[in-house]
């Protein structure tokens, strides 16, 4: 057997969950059973301000079978069969696609292995955006090695991570923003030697998969597509300070965009969401679901990819099984085709290392047997980085979302504040006095937050202020995202056991010039939050914040002020990418080929963001659904 660890602390913890100890299968109101539905609000706030009614929450959207969809989730294979054509490792939001569209062949046997559970009910509501991150039975808990020049006013000085280990992946936990990269990133990819990859290239893989509820009204058919597997459209709801947003930003010269995926790709937008019919669809939901009652296709959860096995022969090097553990048992299982590694930045390094695939120096230091010299694995990891402003409206109250009519508009026709993201549906990319003169390859994105409804302070999501509070007023985030950061990190491995956290190493702001484009974000900000609208309407304000030692500065708001506050209250986005960068045979650091297929060793590929040469100017799931598509394209030409 194995010995499990905490990914926190690196000692070792109980196993994890075991199906067989959570009630597989049990009644539910839909007219089914269903195996384990995961944890519930109550599990992820506890000792929320707000319990009771959580607990009535959390129960009408488990009894509403067509937001929780209790009846078409997957029933996971327990028992794994001793050989299938293909394996995919990681049910997030690449493997899940890869997966789902690797069943469509009848007469291949596909099996997923995913470390996590299904979905929770409570992650299709998207007001609960990100209300199950970091909390203790969904998300890998990582944290980065300390930092030299970033997260310095966190403990250890070290980041945080929060990486969803739940069928689905990110697409369950993230903003559920649907936005690409720009045609300049695509561009910048084959012209690095990827050929195939250019946006007029992927532009039909990201339309392939859309069902865009808002071609012709909204967006232009050109750039978008119907039809696909992925719903698309905004959300039904916005707070009235999402227009005035936009409407600040004309006040003050900035520039606005009906759509940053079409024709114009800078400017101000209320984005589009993968969301189908005011309610979340993740990977899974888009993908396996669908795809549930398909024989050739099982899914192991709870199961943990240790080791891919290859087999030697000669010069020729194959990747020919899979071992894995399900409730402390190891499995090992036969691959007669392919193996599709779609683990995620972190965990498909890892998952590589591991299985003897990478630098022999690093190797050699935990222990492990090479198989294939690939110096790139776990290296060029890059990441979005932003930082937070907190900004007070002073002429508004903060009246509580989760009230009872909120709930049941939300329940009977999926409108009202529940259906939506709240402000973080805004976004803009903008081009900074660094971007490229051509205007075509923005390099700032600002996030904003707010007009959610979060746990209590002293539950595991910590919000600003107490909701219950009638008195308090609302509050707005903005942040601005340095879209094309320079500086790069890795992953490598702590140990030889597959349970124990990689090292993690993100060297943020180590480029020089990644802070100064963070420093001219704060001044767009600035500017933006000058409007009339901003100050007049809402009597915006700035919150004082201290961070740490940079007061004694005294030169507030200077520019030197401003790069020691992003030291101190450095914001990783969960973008994280390139830690298998595609490249050509040429690239000496690429770990994969045009068609994502592993150097040297054969009937192995990738297909999550880690692939991506360079990380996209944008959030980054479209473009891993994109990858998992094309992926899949590849191998039907290769086996159909």
């Amino acid at each position: 057997g194995f010995a499990y660890r905490n990914n926190r602390n690196h000692e070792f913890s109980p196993s994890p969950l075991n199906f067989d100890e959570m009630v597989p299968f049990q009644e539910t109101q839909c007219g089914c059973t269903a195996n384990y539905l995961g944890p519930s609000l109550l599990d992820v706030c506890a000792g929320s301000a707000f319990l009771v009614f959580m607990t009535l929450v959390e129960s009408v959207i488990r009894d509403t079978c067509t937001i929780s969809e209790i009846c078409e989730r997957i029933t996971p294979t327990l028992i794994p069969e001793e050989e299938y054509d293909f394996v995919v490792i990681g049910g997030g939001s690449g493997g899940a696609a890869v997966a789902g569209r690797l069943s469509e062949v009848s007469d291949w046997k596909v099996l997923l292995i995913e470390a996590g559970i299904d979905e929770p009910p409570a992650t299709q509501v998207p007001m609960y955006m990100m209300i199950f991150s970091n909390d203790q039975f969904s998300d890998w808990h990582y944290k980065t090695e300390p930092e030299p020049q970033a997260c310095l006013g966190n403990e250890d000085q070290r980041c945080s991570w929060p990486r969803s280990k739940i069928l689905g992946g990110c697409s369950v936990i993230n903003g559920m923003m649907h936005t690409r990269g720009t045609p300049a990133d695509f561009d910048s990819w084959t012209a690095a030697g990827n050929e195939g990859w250019s946006y007029e290239d992927v532009l039909p893989w990201y339309k392939y998969f859309e069902n865009n509820l808002q071609v012709g009204t909204l967006v232009d058919s050109k750039y978008h597509g119907t039809g696909g597997a992925v719903t698309v459209s905004r959300f039904n709801n916005q707070p009235d300070l999402a227009w005035d947003i936009l409407k600040a930003a004309e006040e003050v010269g900035l520039p606005l965009s009906d759509d940053v995926d079409g024709e114009k790709p800078t400017g101000f937008v209320i984005a589009q969401a993968v969301n189908k019919d005011g309610v979340r669809l993740s990977s899974a939901r888009a993908f396996l679901r669908p795809a549930r009652n398909r024989a050739n296709l099982n899914v192991m959860l709870n199961s943990t990819a240790t080791r891919i096995l290859v087999s030697i022969d000669g010069d020729t090097k194959k990747a020919t099984g899979v071992e894995f553990v399900y409730n402390n048992v190891t499995y090992t299982v036969k691959v007669n085709k392919e193996i599709v590694l779609s683990a995620g930045t972190i965990n498909s390094p890892q998952v590589l290392l591991l299985s003897g695939i990478g630098p022999k120096e690093v190797l050699d230091e935990v222990g492990i047997e090479q198989v294939h010299e690939l110096p790139g694995v776990g290296r060029n990891l890059s990441n979005h980085v932003s930082f937070s402003l907190t900004y007070d409206l002073t002429n508004v109250l903060k009246t509580n979302i989760l009230s009872m009519d909120a709930l049941l508009e939300y329940v009977e026709n999926r409108q009202g504040p529940l259906s939506s993201t709240g402000m973080s549906q805004v976004t803009a990319r903008l081009n900074s006095k660094y971007a490229d003169p051509s205007g075509k390859d923005p390099d700032i994105q600002l996030f904003f937050g707010g007009y959610t409804q979060r746990c209590s302070q002293n539950s595991s999501a910590d919000a600003p202020q107490d909701p219950s509070d009638p008195d308090a007023t609302r509050t707005l985030s903005i942040s601005p995202v340095n879209l094309h950061p320079e500086s790069r990190g890795y992953v490598s491995l702590r140990s030889s056991d597959p349970f124990e956290a990689p090292i993690m190493v993100a060297n943020y702001l180590t480029a020089p010039g990644d802070i100064d484009v963070l420093v001219e974000g704060i001044r767009i900000i600035q500017n933006l939050t000058s409007s009339d609208t901003l100050v007049t309407k809402y009597g915006i304000r700035l919150q004082e914040t201290t961070y740490g030692d940079c007061a004694e500065l005294n030169d507030y708001d200077s520019d030197d002020f401003w790069k020691c506050a992003l030291r101190y209250s450095t914001g990783p986005e969960n973008h994280q990418a390139s830690s298998c960068r595609m490249g050509p045979s040429s690239d000496e650091y690429a770990v994969v080929d045009n068609q994502l297929r592993v150097y040297g060793i054969d009937g192995l590929r990738i297909a999550d963001a880690s692939v991506m040469p360079k990380v996209v100017s944008g959030n980054t799931h479209a473009t891993v659904v994109m990858i998992a598509e094309r992926t899949v394209d590849f191998i039907k030409s290769t086996w159909l």
